[in-house]
């Protein structure tokens, strides 16, 4: 089986531009890709800047740079779009794909959608990575729900969603849509939890507290400033718990998290230690009792993965998505409602709970790359059967 399939970016290591972007969403189609490309052919096109072809692990790099002039610009890019367009197109005669999996719905991929999938008459499918709903609970979502709206409204097309949660929450939104057309394939991880004998507890001046990790990019959808607002009005939390931020600043962040940190004056129970590696993560994983994620959306968070394989409690939002597939009350603390004071709860809970380490261990299992792959091929195989 020839399968081809096309993301914005990716996070690899090994690849510029893409070796900076560290995300969940590009961490998962890079290894998903990787994986089926041990069993079958793995072509991979990339939108968001044009490159060679390359041979990236068992990932084949789909050829773009036939013109180096053309560039991704902001604003007005309907040229690349066109050429980027013209040069699927070219690919997809080449290759022979059994099936195209599209990892957005970008401008992009609803061009080479239109004018190449239609056309040709290729199976495709297309996975929801982060669907962040109607209701607009935070700011800098417009554009989000817009492209969601558009991928929704696409007639005869089965959508892959990344969790059980996800597919529970657009069948809120939207009530009369098919829901057999929406096909859950929960994320995995190929994360290996390694412990890291270090000082980094002494060096960041903990002491005796027990600390919650916070992972991702720093933004309103991810929520991280309501810790500080719940940390302010708790002096008993500030006393036993230190929390610590890590990951890119949004692109349109309103707010300096190390500043607001400062204003607050909070400084001796959080820390933002900024964007971590792979091997750098390990080190904090080593030493956090739990993960806490405050997120108003997510689709299944390869950070939650990473933190149960380490067998870390996850502390977040009993409506969030991933609450769906990792409901297990020895593994999750769930927060009622969005409030503060739900949150703050939550994390007394989670303070007062024994947890099992070793049970969180075993039940991270249920989430390797492995299985996820494994799922994907057979969907794969299903929708080339049926025509």
């Amino acid at each position: 089986m020839r399968v081809l399939s096309y993301a914005w970016y990716i996070y690899d290591s090994n690849l510029k531009p893409f070796n900076e972007n560290y995300s969940g969403g590009g961490l998962v189609v890079r290894n998903l890709c990787n994986y089926i490309g041990k069993q079958h052919e793995s072509y991979l096109f990339l939108g968001q800047v044009i490159e060679p072809e390359l041979l990236i692990g068992n990932i084949k790099i789909v050829k773009t740079d036939y013109d180096i002039t053309q560039k991704n610009v902001k604003g007005d890019n309907q040229g690349y779009i066109a050429y980027m367009t013209e040069i699927f197109e070219k690919a997809v005669k080449k290759i022979q794909p059994d099936i195209i999996n599209f990892h957005d719905y970008g401008d992009l991929a609803e061009s080479i959608i239109k004018n190449v999938c239609a056309k040709m008459k290729i199976p495709y499918v297309i996975t929801c990575h982060l669907y962040e709903g109607k209701r607009a609970e935070y700011g800098e979502n417009e554009s989000v729900h817009r492209v969601s709206k558009k991928l929704l409204e696409l007639s005869d097309i089965k959508i892959i969603t990344v969790s059980n949660g996800m597919k529970r929450k657009i069948l809120e939104d939207y009530k009369d849509y098919d829901e057999k057309r929406l096909v859950p394939i929960r994320n995995g991880t190929d994360f290996t939890a390694e412990y890291r004998n270090s000082n980094l507890k002494k060096e960041l001046g903990i002491c005796n507290k027990k600390i919650l990790l916070c992972a991702g990019t720093i933004g309103a959808r991810k929520n991280q400033i309501q810790l500080l607002r719940v940390f302010q009005q708790d002096a008993c939390l500030r006393e036993k718990v230190y929390v610590i931020f890590c990951g890119k600043m949004a692109v349109r962040s309103t707010y300096n998290i190390t500043d607001e940190i400062e204003k607050l004056n909070l400084t001796d129970c959080m820390l933002y230690a900024g964007v971590l590696q792979n091997e750098e993560m390990k080190r904090y994983y080593s030493i956090a009792d739990a993960l806490i994620m405050p997120s108003y959306a997510e689709g299944l968070s390869i950070s939650a993965l990473e933190a149960i394989a380490y067998g870390l409690p996850v502390i977040m939002y009993a409506d969030s998505e991933c609450a769906d597939d990792l409901n297990d009350p020895k593994v999750v603390c769930l927060a009622g409602s969005h409030s503060d004071a739900s949150m703050a709860e939550a994390i007394h809970e989670w303070y007062k709970k024994q947890w099992d380490s070793e049970y969180i261990k075993n039940y991270a299992k249920r989430f390797t790359m492995e299985k996820m792959a494994e799922n994907y091929l057979e969907f794969y195989k299903k929708t080339i059967s049926e025509g």
